[in-house]
């Protein structure tokens, strides 16, 4: 079973179109709703370690803003 590489995480929930674009680069975005009612979401990709997982999420958080996502200080590709 291989594991995820998560970057991005932001506080709120993303249109449909984050994802469409995220999976253009090998990667997905999710939205998610706590139990307490709190929604936040990021983006994964398949964990093949680095560089690979850092320059995807690179390219997938520079598309994102280049369709037009306002950047959240929280959405950088090396979360260390």
């Amino acid at each position: 079973m291989a594991s995820e590489h998560c970057f991005g995480l932001h506080p709120g929930h993303l249109p449909a179109w984050a994802d469409e674009v995220a999976r253009r680069h090998g990667a997905w975005h999710v939205n998610y709703t706590e139990p307490d009612g709190t929604k936040r979401g990021w983006f994964a990709c398949i964990n093949r370690g680095s560089p690979f997982d850092d320059n995807t999420a690179r390219v997938v958080l520079t598309a994102l803003e280049d369709e037009g996502l306002p950047p959240y200080e929280s959405l950088e590709a090396n979360e260390d």
